[in-house]
């Protein structure tokens, strides 16, 4: 009897070593299987990436841009890009805290970047007086007083990319940030003052490989240091490029792909960046660029103002077309907005009806942009209130969204 009480432990507690964890690892210490390559640690470690985004040493007439990154959506460094922008040679700490100290900033607390974690607005001078030595980042939209030292650059002064301007944002730190793997819904040229930055950069058709579990704010859950290939499986294969920014360079990120970046401070301690955000044209304007023939190699931000964020809403009608100059309304019952709610068939006729400006049962790409913005935010109410970019005011709160 006292043998088989024992031999009934020892089953028991054999099993118990064996049952799995919730994090895949058994409670006796083994695992179900061999993990995965790449389990539990840092994002790109999982697999090689299949290339490096492209570098250009000059940066190109918005005719090329346009038709060679923007419209076919390729990302591409500009080296060196920024060297010659006012805010690459002016804004030193020393600099900053003199002309613009009192200047009201937002600051996030913890530079590996975590929503739950607070945030608040504190004096320019102060946050510059502290954050080498806190765990701290400004996140902040370029106040009208510092426009002027940011340039855009040429590639973005003619052809209709200044008149659908979103957001500037600086990016301000240490070094040793980290963001979420994430989207944005506008196309975006970033360019780094000090420091140096790594991307993790996916392509948008490979969406079936990244889990956007926050959709509130389109981005993934994962712990970007430590990824869990059980929980996101899609990362263990899926095809990456590899970005690299040092000081100077500048960087175009197409609309919509998704990406991871990381940042590393200079010898000063110092990781400085602004990236500009503007609305995907679908459309380039040549009239647009054959009245500026002789373009500036930079232009300075205070010359343009922010688009309405219901900007955004006109890219989300036009992606629904699927490269198509136009739509008929047989092509209604096949057409997906992305709204994050349904579109029936009634409310499809809705819009159809609003965008056929000449009533001839066609829309074409060009009436989409003849609609009035207001008219946009009528058809998509819900929508329009969620769009995060577009001038503010000077108490205004910045945009909420991930680096880059």
């Amino acid at each position: 009897m006292k043998e088989s009480y024992w031999r009934l432990v020892l089953v028991i507690c054999v099993g118990l070593a064996l049952v799995p964890s919730r994090s895949g690892e058994s409670v006796g210490g083994g695992s179900r299987g061999t993990p995965p390559h790449g389990h539990l640690q840092p994002i790109g470690n999982q697999v090689p990436p299949v290339g490096a985004v492209e570098v250009l040493q000059d940066v190109p007439h918005p005719r090329d841009f346009y038709h060679k990154y923007v419209k076919p959506g390729k990302p591409v460094v500009f080296k060196d890009a920024a060297k010659e922008m006012a805010a690459f040679k002016l804004w030193t700490d020393e600099y900053l805290s003199k002309n613009y100290g009192d200047m009201t900033v937002f600051v996030e607390e913890g530079k590996k970047e975590n929503r739950s974690w607070p945030s608040y607005d504190v004096p320019f001078r102060e946050f510059l007086s502290t954050y080498k030595s806190s765990d701290i980042y400004l996140v902040e939209s370029i106040k009208p007083a510092l426009r002027g030292e940011f340039m855009l650059l040429k590639s973005l002064l003619c052809g209709g990319f200044v008149d659908y301007l979103q957001d500037a944002v600086m990016w301000f730190s240490s070094g040793g940030t980290k963001s979420v793997l994430h989207l944005d819904a506008t196309d975006n040229i970033n360019c780094l003052f000090e420091g140096s930055k790594e991307l993790f950069m996916v392509d948008k058709k490979e969406y079936k490989h990244i889990d956007i579990d926050h959709e509130e704010g389109s981005f993934s859950g994962v712990d970007v240091e430590k990824v869990d290939l059980y929980k996101y499986p899609g990362l263990k294969d899926v095809p990456w490029y590899n970005a690299t920014m040092e000081a100077g360079d500048c960087l175009f990120i197409p609309y919509k792909w998704f990406h991871h970046v990381s940042s590393t401070a200079s010898e000063q301690k110092r990781n400085v960046a602004v990236n500009i955000w503007f609305t995907h044209l679908y459309r380039f304007d040549e009239e647009d660029c054959s009245k500026k023939e002789d373009l500036p190699d930079f232009a300075p931000l205070s010359k343009y103002k922010f688009v309405a964020p219901t900007e955004q809403i006109r890219t989300m009608v036009l992606e629904a077309f699927a490269e198509r100059d136009s739509i008929s309304t047989e092509d209604l019952e096949s057409l997906s907005f992305d709204t994050g709610f349904e579109v029936d068939m009634s409310y499809k006729l809705d819009i159809f009806e609003t965008l056929d400006l000449n009533k001839d049962f066609v829309v074409t790409v060009e009436e989409v942009y003849q609609v009035p913005a207001e008219h946009l935010e009528e058809l998509f109410p819900d929508y329009a209130e969620n769009t995060p970019y577009g001038d503010k005011d000077e108490q205004g709160k910045p945009h909420g969204h991930d680096e880059f």
